[in-house]
């Protein structure tokens, strides 16, 4: 029996909301036997405070790690809809789902509906904090700091506390709602009420990381906490339970979350009916912040305790700049790669594929760009690392399979994470990672994702570069019509053939072409048709001249072709060829007119001063009478 897989789609992976979401997610899929297939987003939305902008670029590169969704694979879709980076990308992911009748989800998303959702609720949170205030403190005066003015949350989170007051008869005081704007404004929202001169009871504020500056800045002023004032946060964050006092707030359902979506998922798989909202229950979590746990004397940190979030962060950065540096020294895609099995360990992972679009790795540079879609994804990728597990560098597959020889020789369920690799307008690949069991360090981890991306990008840059100089060199030299070389490159080659063709003992020859009766075919059929006589000229030249002869198109329509012979009836059967070339040509053409060129050749003399010059004058005479007996021939 197949296994369920569950893919789950992740705009920023911090360890406080995503991740435990994803945590939750896994931990009952383990339970269910389901694989877990996370899509990562390592850019987030900009906060609401901050005037950013993300440029479409890198939208759209990060957009597409969900274009790699294969739901073929797929029994069911987890979206964090909200915090997606393009609304179209969660529209376009809802349509597929439907047109497949693949059960989707959307947690903790109050903005779009395109799906059965999973609600973390606030309102009744964010209830259950103020009700402890007024109901068991017995408080009547008390502060709201808020997030943002018209913020779903925030409103929410506000109409709850109006909710609670409005039911104990306590009057709303509009002077008693602030906005913190979810961060470092809560300072001065705290130094307002301050400066009323009269502390409420209780300052309720819409998440911790507010309460920790508002209980900072009350401590400033000299104000203990609870005895003077107290202080309640929102979402039980890591630093609610290290800051002192630790802080009474309220614990979304985060980490329950996840599972109740994988358990909406299951029944919805199997075919049952469920409700479209399905709402997860917050919990309060008590502190010493409103007195009613006691403080508690924290043990004395070690020096490794204390500093090792900071020693991590510096052996991270001592880690980029090291691959940064080894960069520089690369020779190929191979050594472009061998500075991420430091990473490997850095991180823990237990395996780790990077994946790169075949097109790119072949060519080993950017491919070109179609302008009217240049963030497609290739059908074949190529892996390029081996880390946990044996799959060597260069192993091509189909991009639908995610991983070489996908998923199916696996015997347990597995947990692997997508996140894309993109520079500028490129699609490089994406990496495939198997995580640690503790999850991911989202903002290190997509920091080393940037740095990959910029490395690799550069690298194959660097390469288009060097073949677009190449190309340019060609351009500077050859006729951008017909291929042949301009007056350039027969300055830069003729000599050197001469001489090296007098060294072999062979007849080194000018020959002097021009094309038959060009001008009335421009006249009578277009410029067009004209460009085509010149061209299927040049191809005789080409075809009928010994390999390595240099063909040149000095003007409009006359050639020079500098070759070497054994012997001048050699040559002449090499002209002769050349007008039986198009002489075939123009008999399967179906065209209005008849392609011919006329060759008039002289000989470079091997024993004596020569001057090119008069050599290519004297061709030139030879061919015009030769034009002229053809002309005569030919009766036109």
């Amino acid at each position: 029996m197949k296994r369920k897989t569950i893919a789950v789609c992740v705009t920023g992976y911090d360890d406080q909301n995503e991740m435990m979401k994803v945590k939750g997610a896994l931990d009952r899929c383990k339970e269910l036997g389901y694989n877990l297939l996370t899509f990562f987003n390592s850019q987030r939305k900009p906060e609401l405070n901050l005037d950013l902008v993300i440029p479409e670029d890198i939208i759209n590169g990060e957009m597409q790690v969900l274009r790699l969704i294969n739901y073929d694979l797929i029994d069911g879709i987890i979206v964090f809809g909200e915090s997606m980076l393009s609304p179209d990308m969660l529209g376009e992911i809802a349509a597929e789902a439907k047109k497949r009748g693949i059960p989707m989800v959307d947690i903790d998303d109050p903005m779009f509906d395109v799906c059965e959702k999973i609600t973390l609720s606030n309102e009744n949170a964010m209830e259950g904090v103020i009700r402890h205030l007024v109901e068991d403190h017995g408080f009547t005066k008390i502060d709201f700091i808020n997030g943002f003015k018209n913020n779903p949350q925030s409103d929410e989170r506000l109409a709850a506390y109006k909710k609670v007051l409005t039911e104990h008869g306590i009057p709303i005081e509009e002077h008693r709602i602030h906005y913190g704007e979810f961060w470092r404004r809560a300072i001065v929202c705290t130094k307002n009420i301050i400066a009323r001169g009269e502390l409420p009871e209780a300052i309720a504020c819409a998440n911790d990381t507010m309460a920790i500056y508002c209980m900072d800045t009350l401590k400033e002023a000299g104000y203990r906490i609870p005895e003077d004032v107290v202080v309640t946060g929102f979402d039980a964050t890591l630093d609610s339970a290290q800051c002192k006092p630790t802080l009474t707030t309220a614990r979304r359902a985060i980490y329950e979350s996840g599972i109740v979506a994988i358990d909406k998922l299951t029944r919805m798989m199997n075919g049952e009916k469920v409700e479209y909202d399905t709402s997860v229950e917050s919990v309060l979590v008590k502190g010493e912040s409103c007195g009613c746990v006691p403080f508690m004397p924290r043990k004395e940190e070690t020096y490794e305790e204390k500093y090792e979030v900071i020693n991590r962060f510096k052996q991270f950065n001592r880690y980029i700049l090291y691959m940064n540096s080894e960069f520089s020294n690369i020779k190929n895609a191979e050594e472009l790669y061998e500075p991420m099995t430091e990473g490997c360990r850095l991180f823990q992972f237990k395996k780790l594929y990077v994946c790169i679009n075949i097109d790119i790795q072949h060519k080993q540079d950017l491919v070109d760009i179609d302008e009217k879609n240049p963030w497609q994804i290739p059908d074949r990728m190529v892996s390029m690392f081996k880390h946990g597990h044996d799959i060597e560098d260069g192993t091509e597959f189909d991009t639908k399979d995610l991983i070489p020889g996908g998923f199916d020789d696996e015997d347990a369920p597995v947990n692997y994470l997508f996140a894309p690799l993109y520079f500028k307008k490129n699609f490089l690949g994406y990496v495939a990672v198997v995580p640690p069991e503790g999850g991911l360090e989202g903002e290190m981890f997509s920091a080393w994702l940037v740095a990959i991306s910029n490395n690799a990008g550069s690298f194959y840059m660097n390469n288009e570069l060097s073949e677009a100089i190449g190309e340019l060199q060609k351009l500077y030299l050859r006729d951008p019509l017909t291929g042949l070389y301009n007056r350039r490159g027969l300055n830069k080659f003729e000599k050197p053939y001469i001489e090296k063709a007098i060294s072999e003992g062979k007849i080194p020859v000018l020959i002097c072409a021009d094309v038959d009766g060009l001008k009335k075919v421009n006249d009578n059929f277009g410029h067009e048709e004209g460009d085509n006589a010149i061209i299927r000229s040049s191809s005789a030249l080409i075809r009928c001249f010994p390999v390595g002869s240099i063909c040149v198109r000095t003007g409009g329509d006359e050639f020079l072709v500098i070759s070497a012979f054994d012997d001048e009836k050699e040559l002449k059967a090499s002209i002769k060829d050349v007008y039986h070339n198009l002489e075939e040509y123009n008999a399967i053409s179906n065209k209005p007119y008849k392609v011919g060129c006329s060759c008039g050749y002289a000989i470079v003399p091997k024993d004596e001063e020569y001057d090119l010059d008069e050599i290519q004058k004297l061709a030139d005479r030879n061919m015009y009478d030769e034009k002229i007996k053809r002309k005569a021939v030919r009766k036109d």
